[in-house]
């Protein structure tokens, strides 16, 4: 395997080095890779290649050489990501069969090279040199959602999580040609032999996932309303729920992950309390009332317990319990790994949970991580996930300023994580005030549960799309994101304007628009005056890579909002027109490849054509050799929700009628119940 490195004008897809790198002469593109290619060469084609490098006399392959800016070995530094044997060792856990790492094989296509690699990990187990994380306990979970007072005719499934987890993984990479696996490691030479064996393309220290608990409290006296029972229902993967007065509200409990003597109930308690009335807490701030229930997931150790969590053993566990609660649409995250997220990989938690929440079809809401750290920490890099980080309230209970405990972002990838924040110094259980990320995440996912209750046709995308779409920010901030959830509901329009929301498949390449009709109101004098705001989010799966650092997404997405003029489209706020700015200033300025739009910007005596407004979008792919794609039009059409807004922000403004008086049939309620004034 070699590490092909590109000059830094030469990173847009259209250079991809696909001439010289082919497999008509033994080498095959494995994946990107930090500024250039991890590329597969057959060992006798080395020759032919140091050569060809010095004397190419075709076009193309000159054209590719002079992109290429060097070419090596990859390395035991890429390994280790730079770090020595002793730091490698020292940022890994404890476990009393030594020191846990994520191991990860090398992404070979060949048959024979993966052969190779079977039998030098097969030789490592063998030999000793590693060993397997322990058995994940068997778990007796339901298959379907136990009815009250019907347990014992529920049909039970009886699932067990890898029982020899480096078979699993050695199954699992003859039939993929990738895979990763939790394993031990008894001392630094061992540790040495792992780093310069071939088969090894990462090695990392086994993140320790912990929630932050700053401290416990007693059980609240208020009583819970009596309608707490139709209220939605949030599952909480926490310390579990020990408050008895907290009993009414949950919906559910799923068999325990994590031991009671060991998980962190005191967490999982203050949690909770805010996700079931964090509104009665803390009712000197701007909170609406959402009452919510409770599903409880005791999943999370208490932080210095001596109980390794690791996410072989949570994931397959979350896959199980979300499967047995189909009802429940949101789900609350307050964990945490204890380290920075890497801003050229998506971390494997972060990614295996979003293949999760995507198979379920439901949303995550996560945490950001708290200090002391640089960054968002994960599994907040997770692209399937609304990540909220935190902010302090001024004196009259309004959103302030950034919080200081909350870690920011941005994400991985292009991500812009977090894409929301809420209040994070709050009062909970016993009447405490705590701080932290945990908490802001325990205020907004009863706001996404109640999105969800309220749309006739939700979608996880799409309730992440219209909270951030009514956030207070117009422009990304790092720490604060869009901002905080704004004053009215996320399915409301604003006073003096209207909001539409649609769901559309898109193939690779295709220009979309829809034609919308101009409100009288937003004319004057023959010209535009008012606001827009557009959100889009990209359902990018099945294009992205764990392998592809920081091309993770193989799909963007390019969206505006258009009129015409002297017969051209011009934008009244969209993307940038990538094509006159080089490839890292798009990444840089536009997250060219972040899977959200998110456009706002008021607009003053514009001159158009016609009587229409248009939506454009369109869908470009790259690196589709991941993927056995040859070329975009083999690959599946793309979901995407958008979110509009067109208003003159005057309360009095009959934009929203004039709208929906044009529109006439071909719109229609978002929500369920027809008396809520969804979009008005």
């Amino acid at each position: 395997m070699i590490y092909a490195s590109m000059f830094s004008d030469s990173r847009a897809t259209t250079w991809t080095p696909t001439d010289i790198f082919h497999a008509n002469r033994g080498a095959s593109i494995i994946a990107p890779y930090r500024s250039g290619y991890l590329i597969e060469i057959e060992t006798k084609r080395l020759a032919f290649y140091s050569n060809l490098m010095m004397a190419a006399d075709d076009d193309r392959d000159m054209v590719d050489i002079s992109r290429v800016e060097d070419v090596r070995a990859y390395d035991v530094n890429d390994v280790s990501h730079g770090y020595s044997v002793d730091q490698l060792w020292d940022l890994a856990p404890e476990t009393p069969e030594g020191r846990a790492f994520t191991l990860w094989f090398m992404p070979y296509r060949s048959n024979d090279s993966v052969e190779v690699v079977l039998q030098e990990i097969a030789r490592l187990r063998n030999e000793q040199v590693l060993g397997s994380l322990p058995q994940a306990p068997l778990l007796q979970l339901p298959a379907l959602p136990v009815a009250p007072g019907d347990e014992a005719n529920q049909r039970q499934r009886l699932v067990t999580t890898l029982t020899d987890r480096i078979a699993f993984a050695l199954r699992d990479y003859r039939a993929r040609h990738r895979a990763k696996v939790g394993v031990t490691v008894r001392d630094k030479d061992h540790l040495a032999s792992i780093l310069g064996s071939a088969a090894v393309f990462r090695l990392d220290p086994l993140p320790v996932i912990t929630s932050t608990s700053p401290g416990q409290g007693t059980e609240p006296p208020r009583p819970l309303p009596s309608s707490l029972a139709a209220m939605p229902i949030v599952g909480v993967v926490d310390g579990g729920l020990t408050a008895a007065s907290y009993g009414a509200a949950e919906a559910w409990k799923a068999q325990p992950l994590v031991p009671a003597g060991v998980a962190d109930a005191a967490h999982g308690n203050m949690v909770s309390s805010l996700i079931v009335q964090g509104h009665d807490w803390n009712n000197n701030l701007q909170l609406p009332p959402l009452y919510c229930r409770v599903g409880t997931v005791q999943a999370v150790p208490r932080a210095n317990a001596g109980y390794l969590l690791d996410p072989d053993s949570l994931v397959p566990y979350l896959d199980i319990v979300m499967g047995g609660h189909p009802e429940t649409k949101v789900w609350n995250l307050s964990l945490n790994q204890r380290t920075d997220c890497d801003l050229n990989s998506v971390s494997a938690l972060g990614h295996d949970l979003a293949v999760l929440a995507r198979k379920h079809n439901v949303l995550l809401v996560i945490s950001t991580g708290n200090q002391p750290s640089g960054r968002i920490q994960p599994p907040a890099d997770c692209e399937a996930a609304l990540t909220v980080g935190g902010r302090l309230h001024r004196p009259d209970g309004t959103p302030g300023a950034k919080c200081p405990v909350s870690l920011s972002g941005p994400g991985p990838a292009s991500m812009l994580k977090p894409e929301t924040v809420h209040y994070s110094h709050v009062r909970t259980i016993g009447g405490s005030v705590s701080a932290g990320s945990s908490f802001s995440t325990a205020l907004t996912s009863p706001l996404a549960a109640h999105t969800m209750a309220a749309l006739r046709e939700p979608s996880p995308d799409l309730v992440k799309a219209l909270i951030l779409h009514n956030a207070d920010n117009p422009k990304y901030d790092v720490a604060l994101g869009f901002g905080s959830p704004g004053v009215s509901m996320p399915w409301n329009s604003p006073p003096g304007g209207v909001t539409l929301q649609w769901t559309a498949s898109l193939k690779t390449g295709a220009a979309y628009y829809w034609e919308l009709p101009i409100p009288a109101a937003l004319i004057t004098g023959g010209k535009l005056n008012g606001y827009g705001k557009l959100t889009a989010v990209l359902d990018p799966h099945p294009l992205v890579s764990e392998i592809a650092g920081p091309n993770y997404f193989s799909a963007r997405l390019a969206t505006a909002l258009q009129v015409e003029r002297g017969g051209k489209n011009h934008n009244l706020l969209g993307s940038l027109d990538t094509k006159k700015i080089t490839e890292e200033e798009a990444r840089e300025i536009d997250h060219k490849w972040s899977p959200i739009r998110h456009h706002h910007k008021r607009f003053y005596g514009v001159s158009f054509d016609g009587d229409n407004l248009l939506v454009y979008a369109r869908i470009y792919t790259r690196d589709l050799y991941l993927y056995g794609y040859d070329n975009p039009d083999e690959t599946p059409e793309m979901s995407v929700n958008f979110v509009l807004t067109i208003g003159t922000g005057q309360e009095n403004d009959a934009v929203f009628n004039q709208m929906h008086s044009s529109l006439g049939a071909f719109v229609e309620n978002s929500t369920i119940e027809s008396d809520i004034e969804v979009n008005a």
